[in-house]
Parts: C-alpha cells; sequence; structure tokens
C-alpha cells in the first residue's frame, strides 16, 4: 500500500494478532508490542508515516502514559486508543493529549480501518483532523470578518485564546480560505519540543547527522512548503528555539541538521498562544523581536463564556456526533440541562464542552440529556471573567485546580490558567499557597 506501518500496542496477545490480521488482509504493514517498553522501542525507530493504534489499559502501564511520553519525545505520529465501552470518559480525555480518536472495542472492525484510511486521506491533502461547525455568534462573526481580510495575505497571523477555544480551528479557516487552498497544513505543538530536538523537528537533518540519525528526515518547514506552517501554544518554545526561528523567518531560509547548504522556504506561519506574550517578553521568557515578526496581524478568539448564544447550538453539534461515534440515539437536553449548560462557566471552553457532552450521551438512560448526566458539578453563575484571574477565591480556587490538575507541577498549571509562571508564583505568594 505505502510505506505506512501500523504499530499496535496490546498486551492480550491474541487480541492483539486480531488486530493485526484485519489490518494485513487490508495491505498494512502491522508491528506488535506487547508491553510499553516494546512500544517505545519501536518509536524510537518510528516514522512520521506511522499510525500507533494502543490499548487503553496495558499490564505495565496505559496508552495514555505511552502517548504522553511520545509528545514530550517530540514524535507526532497519529494516536489511536482503544477502549472497553466503560473507559470511554478516559479515552476523551486522552484527545485532550493529542490522540486523534478512541474506539470502543466492540466496534473495532467497522471503525478502525475507515480511521486509518481517513487520516490517509488527509495527510494526502495537507489537513489534520478536527471538528468543523460553523458559528454564528457575534463575536465569531467578527472573527471571520476578520478572517476573510488578512488570508489573502502573506501576513504572518497571531492568534491568542485560551486553552479550548479552538485556535487551530481558525488556523485552518486561515488556510482554507488562502491562495495556499490545497496545500500542507503542518501544525507543530510547541510545548511537546525541547531545545535539543527542536532544530531537527524544523529543520530535518541528514543521515549521520548525530548518533541515532540512521537515515535523513524531513522537518516541518519542508513538509509545509508553499502551505501553512501552524506554531500551536509558540510561547512554550525555549529561548534558544525562539532565537533559531527568528533566523530562519527573517533570512526566509534554513539549513538541516549535518547538512553543508542552506534551503529557501515559502511558507506562511500563523502562530497560537494562551498566554499573554507581551507579558512574556516583559519576563525575558519570549523574544520582542521574533513576536514583532510573527504578529503581523491579531485575532483573539473569546472564551466560551463571552459566547453564550453559541453554548447550545455547539452542546447540539456535538450531541449529534456523539450520537454517531458511540451508537446512540439521544434527542435533546431537558430544561434543567439546556440552563447548566448556559450557566457554566466553561474553564476548558469548546473542548470541556465537547468531553462533558459525549460523556453525557454515553451514560444517559433516558433519551433525554439531564443536569445530572452532563456531571458538570456545583452550579455556577455566569460572569465576565478576562483573560487575568480577577476574583479573589474564585483565583485562588482555580490555582489549586491547575496546580492538582498538573500534580503539583507549576509550569504545567500556569499553562493551564494561561498565565506566566512568575504570574502563578505572585499569585501563589498573594493567596499564601507557596506550599501547594
Amino acid at each position: 500500500m505505502d510505506k505506512t506501518r501500523i504499530i499496535v500496542v496490546e498486551d492480550n496477545i491474541v487480541y492483539c494478532e486480531y488486530i493485526c490480521n484485519m489490518l494485513a488482509r487490508e495491505g498494512y504493514d502491522t508491528v506488535k508490542a506487547y508491553h510499553l517498553s516494546t512500544a517505545k522501542k519501536h518509536l524510537q525507530q518510528a516514522t512520521d508515516d506511522d499510525i500507533i493504534v494502543s490499548d487503553l489499559r496495558l499490564n505495565d502501564g496505559n496508552g495514555i502514559d505511552l502517548l504522553c511520553w511520545m509528545r514530550k519525545e517530540g514524535k507526532i505520529q497519529p494516536f489511536i486508543i482503544m477502549t472497553d465501552y466503560a473507559e470511554v470518559h478516559t479515552a476523551v480525555e486522552s484527545m485532550k493529549l493529542g490522540s486523534i480518536d478512541y474506539i470502543p472495542k466492540k466496534l473495532i472492525e467497522d471503525k478502525l480501518v475507515p480511521l486509518i484510511r481517513s487520516i490517509h486521506k488527509e495527510r494526502q491533502s495537507g489537513h489534520n483532523r478536527m471538528p468543523v461547525f460553523a458559528r454564528d455568534g457575534s463575536a465569531f462573526q467578527k472573527i471571520m470578518h476578520r478572517i476573510k481580510l488578512v488570508a489573502a495575505t502573506d501576513m504572518s497571523v497571531m492568534i491568542f485564546g485560551e486553552n479550548g477555544t479552538g485556535k487551530e480551528h481558525i488556523a485552518h479557516h486561515l488556510h482554507d480560505k488562502s491562495k495556499r487552498v490545497g496545500k500542507p497544513f503542518v501544525a507543530v505543538d510547541c510545548g511537546s519540543l525541547s531545545k535539543e530536538l527542536a532544530p531537527s523537528a524544523f529543520f530535518g537533518h541528514v543521515k549521520g547527522a548525530f548518533t541515532g540519525a540512521d537515515s535523513t528526515k524531513k522537518g516541518y518547514f519542508h513538509e509545509a512548503e508553499s502551505g501553512t506552517l501552524f506554531l500551536d501554544e509558540v510561547g512554550n518554545l525555549a529561548l534558544e528555539t525562539q532565537q533559531m526561528l527568528l533566523r530562519a523567518i527573517q533570512e526566509r531560509r534554513y539549513r538541516p541538521v549535518g547538512d553543508k547548504s542552506d534551503r529557501s522556504f515559502n511558507v506562511r506561519i500563523i502562530a497560537a498562544t494562551n498566554e499573554n506574550l507581551e507579558a512574556a517578553v516583559s519576563e525575558k521568557r519570549f523574544r520582542q523581536d521574533l513576536l514583532y515578526r510573527l504578529r503581523d496581524f491579531e485575532i483573539t478568539v473569546p472564551p466560551l463564556r463571552d459566547c453564550q448564544e453559541d453554548i447550545m447550538p455547539l452542546a447540539e453539534f456535538f450531541r449529534e456526533i456523539a450520537n454517531r461515534e458511540l451508537e446512540r440515539n439521544i434527542k435533546g437536553f431537558n430544561a434543567a440541562a439546556r440552563n447548566a449548560l448556559l450557566t457554566h462557566i466553561w474553564p476548558g471552553n469548546v473542548r470541556e464542552l465537547r468531553q462533558k457532552i459525549f460523556t453525557a450521551v454515553l451514560q444517559t438512560e433516558n433519551d433525554v440529556i439531564t443536569e445530572d448526566d452532563l456531571e458538570l458539578g456545583k452550579k455556577q453563575i455566569s460572569s465576565p471573567i478576562s483573560f487575568t484571574l480577577k476574583r479573589s477565591e474564585e483565583e485562588k480556587e482555580r490555582i489549586l485546580h491547575a496546580l492538582k490538575q498538573a500534580k503539583g507541577n507549576k509550569k504545567q498549571a500556569a499553562k493551564l490558567l494561561g498565565i506566566g509562571r512568575t504570574t502563578l508564583y505572585n499569585k501563589l505568594e498573594e493567596h499564601g499557597l507557596n506550599d501547594a
């Protein structure tokens, strides 16, 4: 078929054989891994064309552990989770970490091969997987107007917005409305790139450039040639990587690691961040000259709580998707559920809304979703909240929640809150949370 391999990570030997045989009948090359340690060895040799299919529960860990390890190592291969129905909630959470999709095991025979074919088709068209929904609210109509203004140009665009607001969705809109439509759209998770991995990831390397470089590798700039390079959460790049990018953007040239000559490129750059980069510049965490290069034009995506008119249309949209993917027939929401959706603050924005709707569709025992099915917790009254945290008690509660989610990692907690690390440290001292 092509050079794609499917790496199947499953500790049940019989079931692993079953999956591999099914894929082999469709012409795919497969690799079996019965343990996380074995999977990591295979992934060290994997190419960007490979696809990983992993069970959620494994004897020596779980698929999410493997996914986290991959992203930290800068490995961007598509990742598909296999799960039992009882574990769908966890599987949905895995999508926040970058998995392509999850498939209940009882549907694996019907769903897996079509999903892999879909990944191939999107690769060939230069598009990544993402849900598409046209939002009609006034805030998004203003965004669409700004997209229309800038799309046909080659100006770099910086997209600001909290986590989960759909910044990549906006980047896709820009690409699709531009003269580069039909060319590659390459998304880079900047948070997954260490300063050591970044040169090879962005610019590629030649065979023998360093230990382990057994073959020549194309970088993101090469993959995005004539198209769009999307730098997601660009504020997470190390300063050394920022300098490297700045030079390439200024000179419109780069040199693969280990090569002896430069290469020119024709790429439109779109960047996105959940941080206040002006504050990051003041804190000397982000280069001002790079910010100027990336921010020819700005688009700010408002949080979901400020787009109340979009909440129910989005909820209905996700209900229909969940019905199709989970093979349910849920008809709608009762009055209490609708009120709960409209009054929830949505700290996780559209991504959180999608997860709550999928969970509700899965577990409701009726054909209408109730407030209890949504698992929104204590009802909160909507209030205008800006990018920076405001009210003292709410601020303290959100910081504690972010620290818990990040397992005490303050850098990660700052990312979840959409603030800089220095700002978080000041807030911890202000609230007497230094030992939290």
